[in-house]
């Protein structure tokens, strides 16, 4: 097999370091005169704004109009007026982000495109925690101990968030943050059913006192089969159920007004039906996932200038995935991680810290020769260190810069950077300006790196031979990117994003196909470096919202281009052209109206010509209160799609239809 990569020399990428860090100050440069007197009127002037305050950007809390890195927020009441039943469904109503809906409770996430099934170039968190699976890579929110209604907000980074949060967020960062035991006091209990008889039930139980917060959740879902909805034939699959049962508690104890130590735990069981993956199709295979999760957290503030905290994460996971082979899998990880925050040092605003992980992968064959991760245990160890400083210079001009080095021993120690320059146009902050420039990685971890495949006997008569290759490179993204956002009138913001995205050495699959001598057909695939590509775009959003009126519209072109023609990355192309509108009307004391619309161009550029269709997802609520803290709902989830296609793509597939159209109904009351 020949070795295909993108060329990108050392030489070119520092001649281009140093045009793009440079242009940040030749940017900023006419409002140098403003000189250090000013410093300190942006900050008392943000303290008399009604702005979201945003971590993700920089692992720091900072006003939303002054990040530096572009930021979409899906606050609590998206995700409860919009009747979501999921996280992946409230994430294709945000710029950006490209969602592939595989069957019924499969998805595949991008953000400006790379999506798939087992895509990890994003990273997702859980209240700045990394929850992405160490086996497969990508996140499987199903596995995750949370439901909606325990969402406060998501925050979803579009671009590199590697200078923040490390490795593999290459193409940008989803943080899941949770609401706290204090916001939501009470017995909450809450229940949905669907025309298919899926249901979703939560109960939940918060409170507090001198000393302690605490917070108790329970929920089970069962999702009905593609099978069962539209009564497909068995040769027609379908098998595509969900049922999970979680529970999550979160416990904060206030040592102080200094010192808060927060404890909290999860567990997840779930069950769903069998997949295809690398075109093997195991209808009838039962895939079963259990999770448990755990962490404690130290906050404390030293002094009035420093803050900072020192936290311990671990997840356990136990699988038995017969769509992954006749292979059970446990998984063991722990993550040490502490962060010091400093402020007060002549318009600095400092931040560094670091983390140590370790991760152990058990692969329990229970068939001789199938696919499995590794013959043995993996073992994997990481080591991060990062830090940031925003510098303010005058009250409209800040500069930020985030620097990070890991290191993966199973790969290269690697780092992420970001540079910004922020900009206020006019003292009031309305008008505001940035350019950037940021560099990230992805290591090639769990499944893309140590696959064994035998001739599977659920592949017979097909020789099917995966090898994975030795001393792959980690992909790399250069990016530059603007934005200009502007508060206009009253209740008016308008925001628009454009970058410019350089890839290099990305994963994919150099593949073979022919007949043997014995005339039994064979594939043969080799994972590796495939090449480079390039992205670039641009995405505008207006908001506006004034008394009982919210609506949201948005434009985003996403465009990515290969090194290569039929270049394998091993994840669907970004749909070109995505639109969304987005609408909330509070009639009265009582009703709420909710609507939300997406649109997604046809995406027909993929390595096997494999093709998605262009796709419009238009969902409708109306609630009602009752009593004082009751509430019903009904709504529509794709009222315009009554039925969806099959999916097909390298290595993740559909070959069922499944249904789009879908009534509920939904009840809560708060006690």
């Amino acid at each position: 097999m020949v070795r295909l990569k993108a060329v990108f020399t050392s030489k070119w990428r520092m001649e281009m370091a140093v045009v793009l860090f440079a242009s940040i100050f030749f940017f900023a440069a006419p409002s140098f005169a403003a000189g250090p007197d000013d410093f300190g009127e942006a900050d008392e002037l943000l303290l008399f704004q009604d702005m979201t305050l945003v971590v993700s950007a920089s692992r720091q809390k900072q006003p939303a109009n002054l990040l530096s890195a572009p930021v979409t927020v899906i606050t609590a009441d998206d995700l409860h007026y919009g009747g979501h039943n999921s996280i992946e469904e409230a994430l294709r109503y945000a710029p950006g982000v490209d969602v592939v809906q595989m069957d019924r409770n499969r998805y595949g996430i991008g953000i400006r495109g790379l999506e798939g099934s087992f895509s990890d170039r994003m990273m997702t968190l859980i209240d700045g925690m990394p929850i992405d699976s160490p086996a497969f890579g990508g996140a499987e929110f199903s596995s995750l101990p949370i439901v909606m209604a325990d969402i406060e907000r998501i925050e979803i980074v579009r671009g590199s968030g590697g200078a923040a949060w490390g490795a593999n967020a290459l193409s940008g960062v989803i943080n899941i943050i949770t609401k706290d035991p204090d916001s939501v006091p009470g017995f909450f209990v809450s229940s949905s059913v669907s025309e298919y008889y899926d249901s979703t039930s939560q109960m939940r139980y918060a409170g507090s006192s001198d000393e302690w917060d605490w917070l108790v959740s329970a929920a089970y879902e069962d999702m009905k089969s593609s099978a069962d909805v539209l009564d497909l034939s068995a040769d027609e699959g379908g098998d595509d159920f969900l049922r999970r049962t979680l529970a999550r508690g979160e416990f904060i104890y206030k040592k102080s007004s200094e010192t808060m130590i927060t404890f909290g735990a999860g567990m997840t069981g779930s069950e769903r039906g069998a997949f295809e993956i690398a075109g093997a199709d195991r209808v009838g295979g039962k895939n079963e996932l259990s999770t448990a999760n755990g962490h404690v957290r130290i906050d404390n503030v030293f002094s009035a200038e420093t803050s900072g905290y020192l936290r311990w994460a671990g997840r356990y996971q136990d699988m038995n995935r017969p769509s992954h082979g006749s292979v059970k899998y446990r998984v063991e990880e722990h993550d040490i991680e502490g962060q010091v925050d400093m402020t007060g040092f002549s318009g600095h605003s400092l931040a560094f810290g670091g983390n140590v992980k370790s991760t152990i992968i058990n692969s329990r064959p229970v068939q001789a020769n199938v696919l499995t991760l590794a013959e043995e245990n993996v073992y994997e160890n990481w080591l991060g260190i990062f830090g940031s400083d925003r510098y303010q210079l005058s009250s409209q001009l800040f500069f930020e810069g985030q620097l990070r080095g890991d290191y993966y021993s199973e790969g290269d120690f690697d780092w992420s950077g970001r540079l910004s320059s922020i900009y206020g146009v006019d003292s009031e902050l309305d008008h505001v300006v940035r350019l950037s420039v940021a560099k990230s990685y992805r290591q090639p971890v769990g499944f893309v790196r140590d696959s064994i495949f035998y001739n599977d006997v659920n592949l017979a008569p097909y020789s099917f031979i995966l090898s994975v290759a030795p001393d792959m490179d980690s992909e790399q993204a250069w990016s530059i990117e603007g934005r200009y956002q502007w508060n206009f009138l009253k209740g008016f913001k308008f925001r628009s994003d454009l970058y410019y995205i350089w890839y290099e050495n990305l994963i994919g699959v150099q593949d073979e196909y022919g007949i043997t001598e014995s005339g039994v057909p064979f594939y043969s695939y080799l994972v590796n470096n495939t090449g480079g590509a390039k992205g670039y775009g641009v995405e505008f959003e207006l908001d506006y919202e004034s008394g009982p009126l919210m609506w949201r519209i948005w434009y985003a072109y996403n465009n990515f281009e290969t090194e290569f023609e039929k270049q394998c990355i091993r994840s669907f192309l970004p749909a070109p052209n995505k639109l969304g509108l987005s609408f909330r009307w509070a009639i009265d004391e009582k009703w709420i109206l909710n609507g939300q619309y997406a649109y997604s161009d046809l995406v027909d550029r993929d390595k096997n010509d494999y093709s998605i269709d262009s796709s419009n997802h238009l969902d409708i609520t109306i609630s009602r209160r009752f009593l004082e803290s009751g509430e019903m709902m009904i709504g529509v989830r794709d009222l315009l799609v009554k039925e969806y296609e099959s999916v097909t793509g390298e290595e993740q597939a559909s070959s069922h239809p499944f249904p789009g159209r879908t009534f509920f109904c939904r009840i809560q009351y708060t006690f």
